[in-house]
């Protein structure tokens, strides 16, 4: 669905990222783990498009967007990808529903019944009863939420995620786990995200680890099962006559 092909991105005199390739498949969590300064932001604004590599190029079903004009990349991230940071992102003087509905209002194809959509949603994510308060007046657990429900409005098949958990605590960090494993299965959504978080990579199904601009794909140790020695039958001695 989504391949990175030959990307560099040079700062300075560091490549940040060096000849990176990469291919992401449908109904995937994807985990990108490396150092601060790595390159992990970086590689999630390549995928998107909101920033070019200085070399190589990136496909969504076969296609280069890098190739196409800036109207529609944009199109393409607004219709394809939901976006979600570590800070939020929120705007402060709207109200959460706003803040939801704004990527709505750059969708000429969003769907009609929207409203109702939001507020299924809102129940889903717990979030119903503070849709008309601001983002200052909610914890970080609510404000995240608020923009995961903002990141899934357009119904997107490629989530990405910057840091999403970094600022929560271990309640609301396991809440945004089991919700994007939830959309996963229900929906197929890809979910691309860039932690530190050792609990969602274990949750991860694939874990790619940036290290001096290189990637490297970190296997898993596959758990050896033990076989069980079925118990010898003792034999009841016959009673005597």
């Amino acid at each position: 669905m989504l391949k990175v092909e030959n990307v560099s991105m040079i700062y300075g005199n560091r490549a940040v990222l060096d000849d990176v390739s990469l291919a992401f498949d449908e109904g995937k969590i994807i985990a990108i783990t490396g150092k601060s300064g790595a390159g992990k932001s970086t590689l999630l604004g390549i995928i998107s498009g909101l920033q070019k590599p200085h070399k190589g190029s990136v496909y969504y079903q076969g296609k280069d967007i890098f190739k196409w004009l800036d109207f529609k990349r944009a199109r393409f991230r607004n219709r394809t990808m939901g976006f979600v940071f570590q800070f939020f992102n929120l705007f402060p003087d709207m109200t959460s529903y706003e803040n939801i509905l704004y990527p709505v209002s750059l969708n000429r194809k969003a769907s009609a019944g929207i409203k109702k959509e939001i507020e299924s949603m809102a129940e889903r994510l717990g979030i119903s009863g503070v849709l008309k308060q601001n983002p200052a007046t909610l914890s970080g657990g609510e404000r995240q939420r608020v923009a995961v429900a903002r990141a899934l409005v357009n119904n997107p098949s490629i989530i990405l995620a910057d840091e999403p958990t970094g600022n929560l605590d271990e309640t609301a960090t396991k809440g945004i786990i089991d919700l994007l494993i939830a959309l996963k299965n229900e929906r197929g959504l890809t979910a691309i995200i860039a932690t530190h978080d050792e609990n969602l990579v274990k949750k991860a199904d694939i874990n790619y680890h940036i290290d001096d601009g290189k990637i490297i794909k970190i296997e898993r140790p596959k758990t050896k099962i033990k076989a069980v020695k079925a118990k010898p039958k003792v034999k009841k001695a016959k009673p005597k006559p």
